[in-house]
């Protein structure tokens, strides 16, 4: 659900920051709607206006952020001629709410949200929908592989890897 009103684009902000903030203090599974709405300073209709779970939260945050990343991604071609590279430094540049969800055991999330990514790009040919899926199952497996090794390659080398299929 896309949140457009300035107010409610605040609200949704104070909360998922709030859940990051808590996930740094606490066990995710600990985590209740009292302590997010909180510590986000909001009711909690604001909340349950806005998401059914602190999951949703997770989700809708990593699909704003990519949306965002592939919006200027796509704006300046010839500023980012490597799609997988850049990929990789995206990650990076989330990699505080990365390892959040990898020490909550949420990394199925990040895994589900890059599956989606490659979805959204089927043309429908029956072709396509392997090849997509094939894709979103190698950089699922080369992300969580990099991201389980402290993300210590660059993502220059990251694109080597996957371009070359060096597994």
């Amino acid at each position: 659900m896309r949140r457009t009103h300035p107010t409610n684009m605040f609200v949704c902000e104070c909360i998922t920051q709030s859940l990051f903030r808590l996930m740094k203090r606490k066990p995710y599974n600990k985590i209740t709607v009292t302590d997010l709405v909180q510590e986000a300073g909001v009711s909690r209709n604001s909340f349950y206006r806005n998401y059914h779970s602190t999951e949703e939260i997770i989700r809708q945050f990593l699909e704003e952020k990519t949306s965002k990343w592939w919006s200027e991604f796509i704006a300046y071609p010839d500023r980012y001629p490597h799609v997988i590279s850049e990929m990789f430094y995206h990650f990076l540049d989330m990699k505080e709410e990365i390892d959040l969800l990898y020490r909550a055991g949420l990394s199925h999330l990040l895994m589900e949200h890059i599956v989606l990514c490659g979805r959204q790009s089927l043309t429908g040919e029956l072709k396509n929908a392997y090849q997509t899926a094939f894709m979103s199952g190698a950089l699922c497996g080369l992300v969580n592989e990099w991201i389980l090794r402290e993300m210590k390659e660059s993502p220059e080398e990251m694109e080597q890897i996957f371009s070359n299929h060096e597994i």
